[in-house]
């Protein structure tokens, strides 16, 4: 039964995860310098496709690309705490 309750979930849930193992991944590789440029960056990135879901798309849609950027901008945040420790 619970699973049933993620389906919904479960693309912007492993969309983050992506993120914050692949962030996690070149921090390891990467200077610290060009991880926080990088971070910047996409954060950046994802701060615009956010204000481009609320003010262009609107609608469920808009609400739909927010969830997935929320979930993506989350990942980027959690793989660069965890591997900057």
């Amino acid at each position: 039964m619970n699973a049933l309750m993620l389906e919904g979930w479960t693309p912007i849930l492993l969309f983050g995860t992506v993120f914050a193992i692949g962030m996690f991944i070149m921090a390891r590789k990467f200077s610290r310098k060009l991880l926080f440029s990088i971070y910047t960056v996409l954060t950046l990135i994802c701060i615009g496709v956010i204000i481009y879901s609320v003010i262009s798309v609107g609608g469920w849609e808009g609400m739909g690309l927010g969830f997935y950027t929320f979930s993506a901008m989350g990942g980027i945040l959690m793989g660069t705490a965890i591997g900057i420790v």
